[in-house]
């Protein structure tokens, strides 16, 4: 190679503070995880010396060309680099020992944190850049505080330094890992089609109608999957409830039932005509598809609380060379194992269970030509069995419209970061019911329900997309206006309180700030005040949500509200 087509790489790689040099090297930078920004600064340094020593070597004869040269060359430098730090590696106190242990459930946190997820292969391009805008769509999806660890991941920091940073405690933050590798975000990074283009080609058959009301049908993990790739499969409902209902063992359980080929229960799908368009939505089986898709991707390893691990097997014998070993009629040998399955990942699996994996074959029922309620009347039908929480059932009776506003507005950072609301309660549709009630005590106290369904119908019949939004207005003012003090009181107990008092203060004309000092005052000594002989530590005690009760509870509460906007001195409209 001459010096001018030396000059001219060289100037390629580094113009632009190294930015095709630098692409080159971040997805495998991101694929060594647990590294500091001062690890980063090396591994360009070291990047940018195997570019020049590549330059003077290359040779223009090679079979290969110099991007792929350069490339192999740079990936032993940093294994290099990654086999010396580890040798030298501080000791990261505790940090092995907090992930591999159990939960309560029976789980390994580990299970959070890890998968099989390539996302050197799946994300970027051979040149570094993002596929399709796939990782600005899932980021798009987090929220703040889960983005902001995402950037962190993606730098490389490790775990006790984006904690420390962040200033999340050990579970908050593996918490927040396990909503960001839910079904429904991790499916964006995985899909590798035109999603909308894709749909519109395999969901086009004009709807054509049929006097059947059902039908039933076989479809393999393999092809379950597939279809949940290319979005021909739906599982996003307004009415379904999320995924990641399960614990590890349940899991677990599912993925021996598959190997050991027990019967499942079958799956149940709906055909709804949609814009000339056959949409096929998933009703009862959400749980199973996704965490079947979840296990084929490395998303979790079996848990030992599992009731049967060892998984017989039949395997070809074959020679040391690999080969299959033949008797006299050329027929395969065949030996019998046996494989536990505890504590393995799918690619753990010998390739007899993969393939028995992907080929089991899942029952389906479809419902044909169904409307929005029939759609409603069966997911609630089949749920009546494992069975969705009053939340969860409560949301089916909303309607599509409102329900998918309440899980937008569910999703909202004040609902994810700030109020007093777990993890958990964002799954089993608490979270969902902490709207539905805030707009009951808003707009509809003097007709309120004490049971969710009857609530939840109420609102689908009287409720506008107005008052929706108003409430969604309320949220992002006390996010704004609130601190971790007063955030801290809104739970999924009284958060319906908190809002339905602070929508008529709005109406007064004050600052939030001073709604926020009322509340500060409330927690330090207006809750032993009494109002008509009564104070609402007393009332409180009373955990019933009847209408009376909730109407005194709100009604003590603005009462309070208004005594100490007439009396404090640093009110400002």
């Amino acid at each position: 190679m001459d010096e001018r087509r030396r000059q001219q790489i060289l100037e390629a790689y580094c113009s632009n503070e190294m930015r095709r040099l630098k692409q080159l090297c971040y997805p495998r930078i991101v694929r060594i995880g647990g590294i500091s920004p001062m690890d980063y600064d090396d591994l360009y340094s070291i990047a940018l010396d195997v570019l020049r020593d590549s330059v003077e070597r290359y040779e223009e004869s090679a079979k290969c060309e110099f991007s792929t040269y350069l490339a192999g060359n740079i990936r032993r430098r940093f294994d290099t680099y990654v086999r010396d730090r580890n040798r030298r590696k501080r000791d990261c106190p505790g940090e092995v020992d907090s992930l591999d242990r159990e939960d309560s459930e029976g789980g390994c946190l580990y299970d959070t944190v890890a998968s099989g997820f390539d996302t050197e292969r799946q994300v970027f391009t051979k040149d570094g850049f993002s596929r399709d805008g796939r990782v600005e769509a899932y980021l798009q999806c987090l929220s703040g505080k889960q983005r902001a660890v995402a950037g962190m991941i993606m730098e490389g920091f490790c775990s006790q330094e984006i904690r420390a940073a962040l200033k999340l405690t050990e579970r908050e933050y593996l918490d927040s890992l396990r909503d960001m590798r839910a079904f429904e975000k991790i499916r964006i990074l995985k899909n590798t089609k035109d999603i909308k283009g894709k749909e519109e080609r395999n969901m086009s058959n004009s709807g054509t109608l049929t006097l059947e009301k059902s039908k039933q049908d076989r479809l393999s993990v393999a092809s379950v999957i597939r279809r949940m790739n290319n979005y021909t499969l739906r599982f996003d409902h307004p009415l379904q409830r999320p995924s990641e209902q399960w614990s590890p063992a349940m899991k677990g359980n599912l993925v021996s039932d598959i190997l050991q080929g027990n019967p499942i229960p079958p799956l149940v799908f709906a055909e709804q005509i949609v814009g000339g368009m056959a949409v096929i939505w998933d009703l009862d089986g959400k749980q199973r598809c996704t965490n079947v898709y979840s296990y084929q991707n490395d998303g979790f390893k079996l848990t030992k609380n599992i009731r049967r691990w060892n998984i017989p097997y039949q395997a070809v014998c074959k020679t040391r060379a690999g080969k299959p070993m033949l008797d006299s009629k050329g027929f395969p040998r065949f030996e019998q194992k046996v494989f536990d399955i505890r504590g393995k990942r799918f690619s753990d699996l010998p390739e007899e269970l993969k393939d028995r994996y992907m080929d089991y074959n899942f029952q389906v029922v479809e419902y044909l030509n169904c409307s929005g309620e029939d759609i409603a009347y069966h997911i609630a039908r089949y749920n009546e069995g494992k069975p969705m929480t009053v939340s969860q059932k409560g949301l089916t009776r909303l309607g599509e419209d409102f329900a998918s506003i309440v899980k937008s507005i569910s999703a909202m950072p004040f609902f994810k970061e700030k109020g007093a609301y777990k993890v958990s309660e964002s799954i089993n549709g608490t979270v969902h019911r902490v709207v539905v009630e805030s707009v009951m005590a808003v707009h509809f106290l003097k007709e309120w329900r004490k049971k969710q369904e009857e609530m939840c119908e109420f609102i689908k019949t009287h409720a506008t997309t107005e008052m929706f939004e108003d409430f969604e207005d309320l949220v992002l003012r006390i996010s704004r206006a609130g601190t971790k003090e007063t955030f801290a009181m809104f739970d999924s107990r009284d958060s319906f309180l908190w809002f339905g008092v602070f929508a008529r203060f709005v109406d007064t004309g004050h600052k939030d700030q001073e709604f926020v000092r009322f509340m500060k005052a409330f927690q330090k000594e207006l809750h032993t005040r009494t109002v008509d002989g009564i104070s609402f530590d007393e009332l409180n005690k009373k955990a019933t949500k009847d209408k009376a009760v909730v109407v005194r509870k709100l009604g003590h509460l603005t009462a309070l509200m208004e005594e100490y906007l007439a009396l404090s001195p640093a009110i400002g409209a």
